[in-house]
Order: structure tokens, then C-alpha cells, then sequence
């Protein structure tokens, strides 16, 4: 169930996508990628796509790895909470092992885990827990999972 519903916010996260690509381009031809910094929380829509179909996976899977910034940016700023906005998605140079993503950005991961989710869909599971008898579960929904992490609300 818990895997379900990651797989759920994987597809709204890439649907959101869906209307942003752009003019198809040629798949990536090498791993090695330039260094380079691209500025963030406002981000633009993506400039280029794969060429296949727009908002397949293939095409998001290539302006993934040719446009680090404009596929990660949008994602980021739409769907975390962030206390301290960044201000450069994505700073990398493979070569020297220098690697940067949102610089600047600070976010609280219990927001963005827990406290979003209780407020739209208080009632969905958010935690199975596997007990060591066989077949025996126990599904905790975020609202009961928030009260034990912050107490009563």
C-alpha cells in the first residue's frame, strides 16, 4: 500500500510535467555532463523534450538527464514546502566530484512528509508495519501517525 501511494505522487509529480515540454530533441549521447549552474525557485518551462511522445516516460526520462534543472526545478518548487527558497536547482561538474542541488534551499522533511499529507488526506495510510508474525500488519493513517509524532492537534 505504502509503495501504491509513492507510485501515485511519482505519477502526479510527473503529469505535472505533461504540459511544460517543449520541442522535441535528440536523445543524450554521452553520460559525461558539462559543469554548469542553473537558477531556481522560478524556474521556466522546460526548452526541450524527447522525441517521443510528449509526457511519456521516455521523454521525461531524456529532458531529465539533458536539462537536469528544467525537470527537477518545476518539481521541486511546485511540490515541496520549502522554509528558505533555493536559488540554483542544480550545480554539478561529474569530473571533479562536485555535485549541488538546490543551493541555498533549507525545507523541514517532517512538513514534507507528514504534515502536507494529514491536511489533504488525513485518512490515507501513510505507514504499514510488518509485525513478526506472519499476515499480522498494523496500517497507520497520517492522522493517528501526526498525534503520536506532535501529540493531540
Amino acid at each position: 500500500m505504502a509503495v501504491h501511494s509513492l507510485g501515485r505522487g511519482v505519477g502526479r509529480l510527473l503529469g505535472s510535467l505533461r504540459g511544460r515540454l517543449g520541442q522535441p530533441v535528440p536523445p543524450p549521447c554521452g553520460v559525461s555532463a558539462p559543469r554548469r549552474a542553473a537558477s531556481g525557485p522560478q524556474g521556466s518551462a522546460p526548452a526541450a523534450a524527447a522525441a517521443a511522445q510528449p509526457g511519456s516516460y521516455q521523454a521525461l526520462s531524456v529532458l531529465a538527464a539533458q536539462e537536469p534543472a528544467a525537470f527537477w526545478g518545476p518539481l521541486a518548487r511546485d511540490t515541496l514546502v520549502w522554509d528558505t527558497p533555493y536559488h540554483t536547482v542544480w550545480d554539478c561538474d561529474f569530473s571533479s566530484g562536485k555535485i549541488g542541488w538546490f543551493l541555498g534551499g533549507q525545507l523541514n522533511v517532517s512538513v514534507n512528509c507528514l504534515d502536507q499529507h494529514v491536511q489533504k488526506s488525513p485518512e490515507s495510510v501513510a505507514l504499514i508495519w510488518e509485525r513478526d508474525e506472519p499476515g499480522t500488519e498494523v496500517r497507520i493513517t497520517y492522522s493517528p501517525w501526526l498525534q503520536t509524532q506532535c501529540g493531540p492537534q
